[in-house]
């Protein structure tokens, strides 16, 4: 899958959307105002995007200035909650949960936050997961699967394919014969530090039948995921990933070392290939389901959401309305995928115009697999947060797995 097909899908797209709600040509009747927004760094072009896209939001609203603060990974999750401690709250924010917002209080209904029509135009699986206690308080931005990629030029050295490593058992098999017929590579790439820790733990944790919630239920520190983490540490342990995981990233690390041809396989986002290509990498690379070790067989993937959502404040509810509904104008819309690097599109209209896009078509398969964020579940930020600075020590020798867990589970109350 290229970048470059991947951009002409979301370019056109624009052109098949369904067309939703026009703005008005002028702002509010309460004067001048003006909005801020705290935005995801999903790739190096999101402020150039919001740039364009304000400055042409401002010329048809006059009367509503609009400031985006472009946030990398790493820091927004910090950063909105700081903004809400010292209540001094943006008008509309963008990240991977909502739910403690919500549980605050602070944040508009959906159906407050864009037009009717826009709503209505939103994938209902992913309306559901923007729900807290039965109502939706998001909407989502943008959402992505999981698929496992591996370096088809080291498979072909070590004499690996793509059918050995559909199991735990056919990974671990596979990883060593690597390591010995190619001792100068990662075998796997395991990304255990802040940046999303939780994602990878949760792909490996699911694909062993555990998991972080169920059936209303959290199972951080459940046996199934110290069985897990076991299992991981042992493939530290034995040299087949990288040395320190603790403290290796996925985008600096695990995608860096895969581009360079120096890891052979890894837990692969839908934008790793426009993360390659930009890189100029000339790996000759292929994905195949995640490896499972479930009872059932099944191999599942990650759906991730993200959201926008809208904090309520005195006046701020027509302008923050308004600039929603602009985002998803359909060629402001394909603008914000294209910005983004290449995701699933969260609106029917979108989807139906990407459909046939071959570089999304994988991705889309293995979305009825997938398992998502309880992102619902108001304790959900805190949980997240403790993962991602702790779950890397546990695959370190001599950790006290069982502790590590625990102490994650304890942030869920």
């Amino acid at each position: 899958m290229s970048n470059k097909a991947l951009k002409r899908g979301i370019a056109a797209a624009a052109a098949g959307l369904m067309a939703v709600t026009a703005l008005a040509g002028c702002a509010t009747d309460s004067g001048p105002q003006t909005i801020r927004v705290v935005a995801a760094q999903y790739t190096d072009d999101m402020q150039a995007y919001y740039d364009d896209l304000v400055t042409r939001f401002e010329e048809a609203n006059p009367n509503i200035t609009v400031e985006v603060e472009v946030v990398s990974w790493n820091d927004i999750d910090q950063k909105l909650k700081t903004m809400v401690q010292t209540n001094d709250l943006p008008d509309i924010g963008n990240l991977n949960y909502f739910s403690s917002f919500a549980a605050d209080g602070l944040l508009y209904t959906a159906e407050e936050l864009v037009p009717a029509d826009v709503l209505a135009d939103m994938v209902p699986t992913f309306i559901e997961n923007s729900k807290y206690e039965g109502t939706a308080y998001a909407v989502p931005d943008l959402a992505s699967a999981r698929l496992f990629f591996y370096n088809k030029d080291i498979f072909e050295k070590a004499g690996v394919t793509e059918a050995d490593i559909a199991t735990w058992d056919g990974l671990v098999a596979a990883a060593k014969k690597i390591k010995t017929a190619v001792p100068d590579v990662v075998p796997i790439a395991l990304p255990l530090g802040p940046e999303e820790a939780q994602a990878e733990f949760m792909i490996w944790a699911n694909s062993n039948d555990g998991g972080v919630y169920s059936n209303g239920e959290w199972t951080i520190d459940s046996e199934k995921n110290v069985e897990t983490m076991e299992f991981l540490a042992d493939l530290v342990a034995q040299g087949l990933t990288n040395p320190t995981p603790a403290t290796f990233d996925r985008t600096s690390g695990a995608f860096a070392l895969f581009s360079e041809g120096k890891a052979a396989m890894l837990n692969g986002a839908i934008f790793l290939p426009g993360v390659l290509e930009d890189n100029g990498s000339t790996v000759n690379y292929g994905f195949t389901n995640f490896p499972t070790n479930r009872a059932d067989g099944k191999s599942i993937t990650l759906g991730v959401q993200d959201y926008f959502f809208g904090f309520k404040k005195d006046g701020n509810k027509d302008a923050v309305q308004k600039f929603m509904s602009f985002i998803f104008e359909p060629d402001n819309y394909a603008g914000f995928l294209k910005a983004a690097g290449g995701f699933l599109p969260a609106t029917v209209s979108a989807g139906e115009a990407m459909s046939s896009d071959p570089a999304l078509a994988p991705y889309i398969a293995v979305l009825p697999n997938a398992v998502f964020y309880p992102g619902s579940e108001a304790s959900w930020p805190a949980v997240q947060g403790e993962m991602q600075q702790t779950i890397g020590t546990a695959v370190t020798a001599g950790a006290d797995i069982k502790a590590i867990l625990a102490a994650i589970a304890a942030k869920a109350e």
